[in-house]
């Protein structure tokens, strides 16, 4: 019988693709503030003192919110491509839809649910 293969792993990266990446890190500017990321790290528990660790947990949530953007981006294209079949839309404005949104959350494992609409209780009993 034979001894069953073993599991590929990833090669390790590199030292210089190591330090090539904290390069990029140090003069690359992200949309997010490092002081946003600093706060939400720290509501968390987390603390460190090396910046490099803040700024790599920046660049991560940036590339998140732009996957997310992107996304929505594609589904938004895709109704407004379904309606022009319908209705015969040739709006050129593209509206972010909460559907839109959510769906491309959906994808990397959020998931958004609408609160339930409730009415005005004493605004109905003033009218009766």
């Amino acid at each position: 019988m034979a001894a069953p293969a073993p599991a590929t792993e990833a090669p390790p990266m590199a030292k210089v693709d190591v330090e090539d990446l904290l390069a990029a890190m140090d003069t690359f500017v992200p949309t997010i503030p490092e002081e946003v990321t600093q706060h939400y790290l720290r509501q968390t528990g987390f603390q460190t003192s090396d910046e490099r660790i803040v700024r790599l947990v920046t660049l991560a949530a940036q590339k998140f919110a732009t996957d997310v953007v992107q996304d929505s981006l594609q589904r938004c294209k895709w109704r407004r491509e379904a309606m022009r079949g319908k209705d015969r839309v040739d709006d050129r404005r593209l509206v972010l839809s909460t559907e839109d949104l959510s769906e491309s959350l959906k994808e990397h494992g959020i998931t958004v649910v609408k609160p339930l609409y409730f009415a005005d209780r004493e605004a109905d009993a003033m009218q009766e």
